[in-house]
């Protein structure tokens, strides 16, 4: 007996497997050490936002942890 999920189902079976998951569906972001990373560059973070074309002001809040990296960003940076 063959039996073909409908689309819908088939979305409901991934969100039901995603909230199933460890991260109960939420996205996680891998970890950056964006200042580390700055650091073993040897740039100092005027250098980097400019060679990097980042904002000062984002470089400054992920390095203080005050904001976290989009995912395109860790990407970017990775």
């Amino acid at each position: 007996m063959n039996i073909e999920k409908s689309f819908g189902q088939e979305l409901i079976d991934a969100v039901d497997e995603a909230l199933a998951s460890p991260s109960n569906g939420r996205t996680v972001r891998s970890a950056i050490d964006v200042k580390g990373l700055r650091n073993k560059l040897h740039l100092t973070q005027r250098e980097f936002s400019t060679q990097y074309h980042i904002n000062i002001e984002t470089l400054r809040n992920w390095e203080q942890e005050k904001r976290v990296p989009d995912l395109t960003s860790i990407a970017f940076l990775t």
